[in-house]
């Protein structure tokens, strides 16, 4: 065999990731608060999730142990002890999430300031006062969340470790009531060792919700409710025949914003939603 250089390259088929119409696309995938940050647009916006197509994952978890009451906060010694009643989980919204894998937009994940300001304010209408980050409960039973696969719910049970949890204090009952709300920060943190690693992270905050309300009584459990921008009616836009490429992008990005928008409102109304459904059964049980 005699070896001959290579006279010509062809071009590759690919798109050029620096043309104007693939920087438009990104622009209006991503959200608005993205825009000063450029490597951050260039990073994320291929990473939001509009579904999981074809991806697979493995799935984990054993049965955790027979829950055991957590012993008293340190805190504060007037809040020394709780309520030990199993306080169930107000189920409003999805819970579920993801980034990677396909790309369009991203889940509408609330953060824990903006979930606190929703639940201290929902509670104050009902003459409640939450405290925000008033007291650490010892020996906790904190959900091991997995990031890299899925659990079929209903069929196995997240793990737990004992641990200290930092929680609210909701006072103005007989008793006051250790609260914690959970958002995507809890599962990164609480993310266990893993042998997988995948392109996607996978968010089951719902269920990982439904582990810390199962395993720890007398602690009342919120959680990000998750709500979804309408991707299908995104997907359906297409360029008029006279419109301009940049009035199309412009248009398009216009849409999103607003979708992500309606989905935020929808959160914060999921949210409140929880803890009506948190107050009648306060009433049901006698305690408020």
């Amino acid at each position: 065999m005699k070896i001959k250089p290579v006279e010509t390259v062809s071009v590759p088929g690919y798109p050029d990731k620096y043309a104007d119409e693939i920087k438009m696309a990104l622009a209006a995938a991503h959200p608005r608060r993205w825009q000063s940050a450029p490597l951050v647009v260039g990073v994320l916006s291929a990473t939001v999730a509009l579904g999981l197509g074809g991806c697979e994952y493995a799935t984990a978890g054993v049965p955790a142990p027979m829950p055991m009451p957590f012993e008293a906060g340190t805190n504060d010694s007037n809040n020394s002890k709780f309520v030990q009643i199993f306080v169930p989980l107000f189920e409003y919204g999805e819970g579920t999430g993801a980034i990677g894998c396909v790309s369009i937009t991203a889940p509408n994940f609330m953060s824990e300031e903006e979930a606190f300001a929703i639940l201290s304010s929902a509670l104050a209408d009902a003459g409640l006062t939450l405290n925000r980050n008033a007291d650490t409960l010892q020996s906790a039973f904190i959900p091991v969340t997995d990031l890299y696969s899925f659990r079929n719910e209903g069929k196995t049970e997240a793990k737990t470790k004992r641990g200290n949890l930092t929680t609210d204090i909701l006072s103005g009952l007989n008793e006051s009531l250790p609260v914690k709300f959970v958002s995507t920060n809890d599962l990164n943190n609480w993310q266990g060792k893993s042998g997988m690693m995948s392109t996607v992270s996978s968010y089951q905050i719902k269920e990982t919700a439904q582990t810390l309300t199962n395993n720890n009584p007398g602690l009342v459990v919120f959680y990000d409710p998750v709500a979804m921008p309408d991707t299908k009616s995104l997907m359906a836009l297409e360029q008029d025949e006279n419109e301009s490429n940049q009035d199309y992008w412009d248009r398009r990005y216009t849409a999103f914003a607003e979708a992500e928008k309606i989905a935020r409102i929808e959160s914060e109304q999921l949210l409140r939603e929880q803890v009506d459904a948190f107050i009648t059964w306060l009433q049901t049980e006698g305690i408020y």
